[in-house]
């Protein structure tokens, strides 16, 4: 995917894991999580959330007793970026990632299906800090300009700006931590927008606009 890159096997050692968990857990407890870009706090800004409340927890998949080790998790992503004033069409959302404790593969999107592909093991570069290691980031397949990849160019894909609270629903199924409600997984969140600013690919990573969110928030 155009400006996050595929990280090299093994990228976090398991070493630590239920410190890690411990650590996510701690964060604060909200409601949702609004994210800013680092490049462009002002222009570049989103909105994710669990479907309900804070408490949402992760729905585990069993085959008849036995638990699969594998969970669904649901969240809303809102691009909450205001329309740019020589183009109403952008800032866009084109891609939302997860950085996970632990090193964990297996994810699956399964809602939305059309516009949107899911990559496992990938490193977003943070404009102003480290590169982040992601678990899974939802993608949508655009080229460095924000355009679709395949088919119409100017077709464009993504999330556009000024968009109501909560936005789009996602569904992904994977290894999700045990013990996790949505919202603290939500705690490692990377968003990428493109056309923040005119003249440009212009793109930016925004993460979680709180204190308690280190970059990245599992070294």
């Amino acid at each position: 995917m155009s400006n996050i890159r595929r990280s090299v096997p093994s990228r976090r050692c398991t070493v630590g894991i239920a410190v890690a968990v411990l650590s996510i857990v701690s964060l604060v407890g909200i409601s949702a999580h609004s994210v800013k870009g680092r490049a462009n706090p002002l222009l570049a800004t989103a909105f994710v959330s669990s479907p309900s409340t804070g408490t949402d927890e992760p729905i585990r998949i069993a085959w008849g007793l036995a638990d699969t080790g594998l969970r669904v998790v649901c969240f809303n992503t809102a691009n909450t970026s205001h329309a740019r004033a020589d183009d109403a069409l952008w800032p866009r959302v084109t891609a939302i990632g997860f950085e996970l404790p632990g090193q964990l593969s297996g994810f699956r999107l399964l809602t939305p299906s059309n516009g949107w592909e899911l990559e496992e093991d990938v490193e977003a570069p943070v404009p102003g800090a480290a590169t982040v290691a992601l678990d899974f980031a939802i993608v949508a397949p655009v080229n460095p300009m924000g355009r679709s990849v395949a088919g119409n160019p100017h077709q464009l894909l993504g999330l556009p700006p000024d968009q109501a609270r909560p936005g789009a629903r996602f569904c992904v199924s994977g290894p999700f931590p045990a013990g996790l409600t949505i919202e603290q997984i939500l705690n490692g969140v990377v968003v990428r927008f493109h056309g923040v600013e005119a003249g440009g690919p212009s793109i930016d990573f925004g993460v979680w606009d709180n204190a308690a969110r280190t970059i990245p928030l599992f070294p």
